[in-house]
């Protein structure tokens, strides 16, 4: 008996180890095992915020992006979002899971060759020939479509990166812009006080004078104030802590005066968009759906092998006590028809939507390229407008109509119209270049490659 029951398990070993191979077949789909490493229950698996690296802005922008896309916890996510859905690949096409049931009789059954004393058995389902094969493409094209969406996080911070260091740049620019404007107006004061004290003009004009400098000073206090709150978008989207009393000055804006050919930038967002391709993955995967549905429709079977104990007999048999040996086939049939035609409509459905989706994105990504690419010319229009023109010509306004105030021949008025002319054009000629730069960094989270001239400016 004990030789019986040890043959009977390793024959249902095999057995268990035989009904499983098949997963084999779907080698393609298994997941490199060092991208799947899991974070052990005894490790923190991120690291507390008092413990990140700080950064600085010398550091220079290609260092801080190069963090800022990996380090990111926003494309950290997306990337351990692909990781699970890349891990259910293997899932999705393994087959199910085998049945071992082990028997006993309440009352012994005698048959010719002795009693029934147990059996064992085992049953392992197989799915209808390509539904696993279906099931692995649909879990891949979705695990597909979340590597492109780890791309377009990837993107995104590219782009709240680049906006948010322009913005603290042309603060910084602001700052130095409105300090020399009250050091301008502070020249201003000094020379309508030594012309009151000469009695050449009213006191008027010095309180006038000391008015418009008190509310330059209160711009920049206000402008002092909008540190930090960029300070904090550049820290989150580094996803580490900027080193305190950074040095911003001699930054430059990240910029190219020059862009490709409209229709080129068309053509490479279409093509390489990571929401486009990412969108299609998921049409891939629904129509994989559709075909899984249809799919519904061919029967699983499943197959089996039964062992049944028999004991010795009392009668002198020549095969007496021999165990029995059962393989039995089930197949099923699949009669819910009303649940496999609800779930044709629901892939044809699916499939529809996510088709419809891509080319409601499609008009969308191109409106916002059109809308960035005019932006960064009307941008660079205007920076060149104050450049060349405006502003030399309200510098000479300002130093004539200061000479001409000196010798009484202009109002005080007009003076301090020319320095307020002077200083607007100062900051709308920051404005037009870190708008230009908004309108670059834009680009940059719709492209999936980089534009950039020179990265390795500051």
């Amino acid at each position: 008996m004990n030789t019986k029951t040890a043959c009977a398990a390793a024959l249902f070993g095999s057995l268990m180890v035989a009904c499983q191979s098949p997963t084999n077949q779907h080698a393609p789909y298994a997941v490199d095992a060092q991208s799947t490493a899991v974070t052990a229950r005894n490790e923190e698996p991120v690291a507390p915020l008092e413990s990140q690296t700080s950064w600085l802005p010398s550091d220079g922008v290609a260092a801080l992006l190069l963090r800022a896309e990996t380090e990111s916890p926003q494309v950290r996510a997306a990337f351990h979002q692909w990781q699970a859905l890349h891990a259910r690949i293997a899932q999705s096409t393994a087959l199910p899971n085998p049945w071992v049931s082990l028997g006993g009789y309440v009352q012994s059954v005698e048959t010719r060759t002795g009693p029934m004393d147990g059996r064992i058995g085992i049953s392992q389902k197989f799915p209808w020939p390509g539904k696993l094969e279906t099931a692995g493409d649909r879990m891949a094209s979705l695990a597909e479509a979340q590597r492109m969406a780890v791309e377009d996080a990837r993107l995104a911070v590219r782009r709240r990166f680049l906006r948010a260091w322009t913005e603290r740049i042309y603060l910084e620019q602001a700052q130095a812009i409105t300090t020399e404007q009250v050091s301008l107006l502070q020249q201003i004061e000094d020379v309508s006080l030594s012309l009151y004290k000469a009695s050449r003009v009213s006191q008027a004009d010095v309180l006038r004078a000391q008015v418009e400098r008190l509310k330059m000073s209160d711009q920049l206090d206000s402008l002092v104030q909008r540190e930090k709150p960029l300070t904090a978008t550049l820290e989150a989207t580094v996803g580490a802590p900027l080193e305190t009393s950074p040095n911003w000055q001699g930054l430059r804006f990240l910029d190219r005066t020059a862009l490709p050919a409209e229709s080129d930038l068309r053509a490479l967002l279409l093509e390489a968009s990571p929401k486009l391709i990412a969108l299609q993955a998921r049409l891939d995967a629904a129509a994989q759906a559709q075909e899984l549905a249809d799919l519904e429709d061919m029967p699983d079977f499943s197959i089996g092998v039964d062992w049944t104990w028999i004991g010795e007999s009392n009668v002198v048999q020549p095969d007496s006590g021999d165990d029995a040996l059962a393989i039995s086939f089930a197949i099923e049939i699949p009669l819910q028809r009303g649940r496999i035609a609800g779930a044709r409509e629901q892939a044809f459905a699916e499939r529809r939507q996510v088709a419809e989706e891509r080319q409601r994105q499609q008009w969308e990504l191109i409106a916002e390229l059109q809308t960035a690419i005019a932006a960064h010319q009307d941008a660079i229009r205007r920076v060149a407008l104050f450049e060349q023109k405006l502003l030399p010509k309200a510098e000479m306004t300002y130093a004539t109509t200061l000479a001409a105030y000196q010798s009484g021949q202009a109002a005080f008025q007009s003076l301090l119209d020319a320095a307020r002319v002077v200083l607007d054009f100062r900051l709308s000629t920051a404005r037009a270049a870190a708008d230009a730069a908004l309108a670059y960094a834009d680009l940059n989270g719709l492209l999936p490659i980089a534009l950039l001239a020179n990265e390795e400016q500051n």
